[in-house]
């Protein structure tokens, strides 16, 4: 069993408790002080995108520790839970991690370098600190990168990767949508500037720019894998005399 995905899971672990535990200080803060609108975007923090990849990535880099602590001490494999769990983990990263990390953060440094007040306006900066926003936008690519290059995943089909990714989206579909009709406003303040049949538009271009990202994904895992699976399933070739 390699040492590096042991490593890289320890690390992404040790550094999701530690930003998580600086991440919700901030909200018990006296939050009477902070500005009118950043109330409005704290109370929507559960509706970014980019929070449902943090959390999702903390959820799958616990899950792999567990998984690689489990191989460490050569726990029971009762009804084989522990080949189902390296399972669920691939796919899961596959289909999720993976394509949400590589999303997450393309597409918010490049809004951010067009014009940061439609994704992030400038007054957040007072309340999070610059190193949070990185950690929410920029390490989370290094992290699912990493896991590519130190961890060979199990493939489920395409058709089930892409089914559960779409499912996802329609998922977060519904809840911006909801958070629309519920609150009177926008998730991202892009949306406001656009009108209603722009913005649902936009919102699944870029759903469809997500699914396009499952797709690169696996495009980066076969040219880091695929080569190595195809040798291992090769048949010797009989010599002839």
């Amino acid at each position: 069993m390699s040492v590096y995905p042991i490593l890289l899971h320890t690390v992404a672990c040790g550094w999701y408790a530690f930003f998580w535990n600086e991440f919700l200080s901030i909200s018990k803060e006296d939050t009477e002080e902070w500005h009118p609108r950043y109330q409005d975007i704290h109370e929507l923090g559960c509706r970014y995108l980019t929070n449902w990849n943090l959390f999702m990535q903390t959820l799958y880099f616990s899950g792999c520790l567990l998984h690689d602590l489990m191989k460490i001490f050569k726990g029971p494999n009762w009804l084989k839970l522990g080949t189902k769990f390296q399972i669920l983990l691939s796919g899961s990263f596959s289909s999720l991690i993976l394509p949400t990390g590589i999303f997450v953060s393309v597409t918010f440094w490049t809004m951010y370098g067009i014009d940061r007040e439609i994704v992030y306006p400038k007054l957040i900066d007072d309340v999070i600190p610059y190193w949070q926003n990185h950690g929410m936008h920029t390490v989370i690519l290094p992290f699912v990168f990493a896991e590519v290059m130190t961890t060979k995943h199990r493939f489920l089909p395409v058709k089930v990767l892409a089914t559960i990714l779409i499912s996802f989206e329609l998922l977060y579909g519904i809840v911006f949508l909801e958070t629309y009709v519920e609150k009177g406003r926008w998730v991202y303040p892009l949306f406001g500037m656009l009108s209603l049949p722009v913005s649902i538009a936009v919102m699944i271009f870029l759903l469809f720019l997500l699914t396009v990202c499952l797709f690169v994904g696996i495009f980066i895992q076969n040219q880091l894998w695929g080569e190595e699976e195809k040798k291992g399933y090769k048949k010797p070739v009989k010599k002839s005399k």
